[in-house]
This record gives C-alpha cells, sequence and structure tokens, in this order.
C-alpha cells in the first residue's frame, strides 16, 4: 500500500510540476485530486448497473459515456505526465477516449455513424483538452481534479439533453418528472447560452443590454420551446403542479421561511462587515439541511425541479456579479467579499458546489434510487461535515498527523452521519438492512476523506457517498 501512494505522490508532483510549465494556475494550497477526476465517468458507468438492465435511453446514454470519460480522464493525466511543452494543444492520446466512446455508441446504443462519431469526438475532446481549456479560462479556481470533475459533469448533462430533446419533441412527456428534467434542461442550457454570448460579445456586459437578453431569450425562445416539447404552456405546468396539493404549498411556504432566515444571515453579515468564518458558512449547511430533509421525504420531484432552477438562478447571479451589471453587480461583489470561502478565487464556486453535492443523487438519471441514495448528498456534506467543522473547532484537542483536521470532529461526522441513518431506518424510511449495513463502512470511509482531502468537500464527499 505504501508503494502505491509513493507512485501516486510521484505521478501528482509530476502533474503539477508540468501544469506550472504551461502556466496553467492551479488552485492555490491545494493537491492535484486525481482520484477526484475519476469519480463522475465511473458513477456513470455504474448507473448502468444499478437499473438491473431496465434503463431508460437517457441512462443508457449517460453510462455508455461514463466508460468514455474514465478513459479519457487516463488519456488526460497520461498526457499530464509525461507532456514537457504545449500541454494544452490537442494531442493524439485523446483520440483514444474519441473513438472508444464512438464505438460504444454506434455498437451498444445504436446510433447513427454521424451522431457516433460526433458524441464520441466530444466526450474525447471535451474529457481532455476541454479540461485544460477550463483551468486556463478560469485560473486558480480548480484543482485539475475538481476541473475534470466539473467538466465530466457538463458533457453527461448535454449528451443527456441532446438525447432527450429531441425524443421529447416526437413523445411529449406525460410524467411530473419527465417534464420536470425538460423544463430544466433547456433552462440550463439557457443560461449556458446567455454565458456564451456575454463571454463573446462585451457589449452585452452593459446593464441595458444584458438584462434584455436575459428576458428576451426567456420570452422569445426558451417559452415557445417549452411549449412545443411539452405541448402545453410550461409556467402554466409550474403553477399548477406547485399548488395542486396542500403538502406542496405547505412545503413551499417552510422553503420560502427557510429562504428569507437565510437573506437576513446574509444581510446581518454584509452589515457587519465582518469576513464570515467556516462556522458561519456551516450555517448555510444547515438550512440546506433544513430544505432538502423534507423535500426527499415528502416531494422528492418537487425538490428535484426547485433545485434545478435555484442552480439556474444561482449561475445567472453570479455571472451578474463577475460581469459587474449594475444595480445587482456591486451589491453581490460586496456580499462575495464578506461570504468568499478561502477556496474560491474569481468565481463563487463553494455555494455551487454545495447545491450539486446535496443535488447530485435527484440529478441522477436512474429510475427506483433508495432513499438512502438519496440522502448521500445531505448526510456526507450537511450533516457529517458540518458537525466536523462544529467539534472540531469546540473539542479538537488531538490533531491527525500532518492534517489540520482533528479525531474529534471526525468521530463527530460518523456519529453523526450512522445516527442520521439509524433515525431513517427505525422510521422505515430505510427497509433494505443489506443496503443499511453497506452505509456503515460509506459513511467511515468517506469521514476520514473528509479528513485528510484538500478538495472542495462539497463536491468531493457526495460523488464519493453516491
Amino acid at each position: 500500500m505504501e508503494m502505491v501512494f509513493t507512485i501516486y505522490e510521484n505521478i501528482e508532483r509530476k502533474v503539477l510540476e508540468n501544469l506550472k510549465k504551461n502556466n496553467i494556475k492551479h488552485r492555490s494550497k491545494a493537491s492535484s485530486g486525481l482520484w477526484l477526476g475519476s469519480l463522475i465517468g465511473i458513477g456513470a458507468a455504474l448507473t448502468l448497473l444499478r437499473e438491473d438492465n431496465s434503463y431508460s435511453e437517457i441512462c443508457f446514454i449517460v453510462g455508455l459515456t461514463g466508460f468514455g470519460l474514465i478513459v479519457s480522464c487516463s488519456c488526460l493525466y497520461v498526457r499530464l505526465f509525461i507532456g514537457k511543452n504545449a500541454i494544452k494543444d490537442f494531442h493524439a492520446i485523446y483520440f483514444l477516449p474519441s473513438i472508444i466512446a464512438s464505438m460504444l455508441f454506434l455498437l451498444v446504443a445504436n446510433k447513427g455513424l454521424l451522431t457516433s462519431v460526433t458524441w464520441g469526438l466530444s466526450v474525447g475532446s471535451l474529457g481532455t483538452w476541454g479540461v485544460l481549456q477550463l483551468m486556463s479560462n478560469f485560473p486558480g479556481c480548480f484543482t485539475i481534479g475538481e476541473a475534470t470533475t466539473v467538466t465530466h459533469g457538463s458533457i453527461l448533462f448535454l449528451l443527456s439533453a441532446m438525447t432527450n430533446i429531441p425524443l421529447r419533441y416526437h413523445l411529449p412527456p406525460i410524467h411530473d418528472e419527465d417534464i420536470a428534467t425538460i423544463i430544466l434542461q433547456i433552462g440550463i442550457l439557457y443560461v449556458l447560452s446567455i454565458g456564451g454570448l456575454c463571454k463573446n460579445f462585451p457589449i452585452l456586459h452593459s446593464a441595458r443590454c444584458f438584462y434584455t437578453l436575459v428576458f428576451c431569450i426567456f420570452l422569445l425562445l426558451v417559452v415557445p420551446l417549452l411549449q412545443v416539447l411539452l405541448d402545453q404552456n410550461p409556467i402554466t405546468w409550474m403553477l399548477f403542479y406547485i399548488f395542486g396539493t396542500q403538502r406542496r404549498v405547505a412545503l413551499m411556504i417552510y422553503w420560502a421561511m427557510c429562504l428569507l432566515l437565510s437573506i437576513f444571515v446574509i444581510t446581518f453579515q454584509v452589515l457587519s462587515s465582518t469576513r464570515a468564518t467556516t462556522s458561519i458558512r456551516k450555517y448555510f449547511h444547515i438550512l440546506a439541511v433544513l430544505v432538502y430533509i423534507p423535500g426527499i421525504l415528502f416531494e422528492p420531484t418537487l425538490l428535484y425541479l426547485s433545485s434545478g432552477v435555484i442552480m439556474g438562478i444561482f449561475c445567472v447571479v453570479e455571472l451578474t456579479r463577475i460581469l459587474k451589471v449594475s444595480p445587482l453587480g456591486d451589491i453581490l461583489q460586496r456580499g462575495f467579499a464578506i461570504l468568499v470561502d478561502d477556496k474560491d478565487n474569481l468565481i463563487s464556486l463553494t455555494p455551487l458546489y454545495l447545491l450539486c453535492g446535496l443535488s447530485l443523487p435527484l440529478w441522477m438519471p436512474a429510475n427506483n434510487v433508495s432513499t438512502l441514495v438519496l440522502f448521500s448528498g445531505v448526510l456526507t456534506v450537511g450533516i457529517g461535515d458540518t458537525a466536523a467543522s462544529f467539534v472540531g473547532s469546540k473539542w479538537g484537542k488531538h490533531k491527525w498527523p500532518g492534517l489540520d483536521k482533528s479525531m474529534e470532529g471526525t468521530l463527530a461526522c460518523i456519529i453523526s452521519q450512522l445516527g442520521v441513518i439509524f433515525i431513517l431506518a427505525y422510521t422505515r424510511y430505510i427497509d433494505d438492512q443489506l443496503l443499511l449495513l453497506r452505509s456503515i463502512p460509506s459513511v467511515i470511509v468517506v469521514s476520514f476523506v473528509e479528513a485528510k482531502t484538500d478538495q472542495i468537500d462539497n463536491l468531493a464527499l457526495p460523488l464519493l457517498m453516491t
């Protein structure tokens, strides 16, 4: 085992040296996180096993793409290890994942030759060369592992959208989950298009042009497109769905109260002009837990829809801050300066990672996901990480060798997660005894990773647990 760690450290050192030589700025005070980069591909590939061979078209494509992403991750790391000059250039080794992905789409998924080659090249190029372009355009914001995870997650989203949207044009969805999926896919593509247009056309950075762009694309393109795909008005459907039952109305009122409380906390912190500590930022983890627990237990589809909508809003708000669009840009920048995490640079990624980590199980393209799997993000980030931070800062006297994290914090991380799992089992929300037993070593492993890793917990821990 010691030999394995030695080999890993040598590879990591070489990768970081080559990134530095090629002026690709790595997130400071952090290791490479190479182990993190493959988790998206592995998780996507495992969806085929979770579905017991009865998978949807989206799940099937995502699973096959996962195999291509695993190869992409390996080829990228090989290139970073052996590369000395111009590693940002496209390299011949990147054709390997393109070929493998294309063959999978052609022979296993029975896609046409043109579609298979196009999708395969997209997976191979974006999954390798695209990672380096992301790090180049946002210097110091990512480790190589985090950049790989973000890029690979984006690839999975794009391919699932490219699979689902044409399908829904010919066969409008009838189930609430399918309708919510198409709304979120079009919504996220809408947000991405705004970001791409603003990057390429600086005139759109002005307040008048920016807000005109946002509202015009929404009203003239997004709503009519959804009308065609859903065969009904999307806004009307959302209103009827949200207010269709008393339980959903009660849940929305409860979430509104949580939102007001979070706004109060943010406003108080900004007005105090005091930089937020890690403990204060953990209050948002607690609020997120209060939001997600009732949503997962009682209305997972509503939570799925709401989390995607909030994700889109977060991205637009962050884009407004980065572009300094008045009047919100200056206000958001003041809040960013007060609440920013030490790991954030240029982009406020930590809250986006938190939302993604909590929502990841909901966003998985798999059917019949167990309650425990849906709780994986809440357990690791919302409960375990928060308990570790609170107990470690208050009573953490015994530090792990060479680390800032305490043994008391790790113990609290384990106990808090297991406590919630046993409560769910006692209340019969979890009735799979084998899954319950398997969760115990998973919790222990994730808790030790939380203590050791310097990658962003909000992203790394839910991926491991899921």
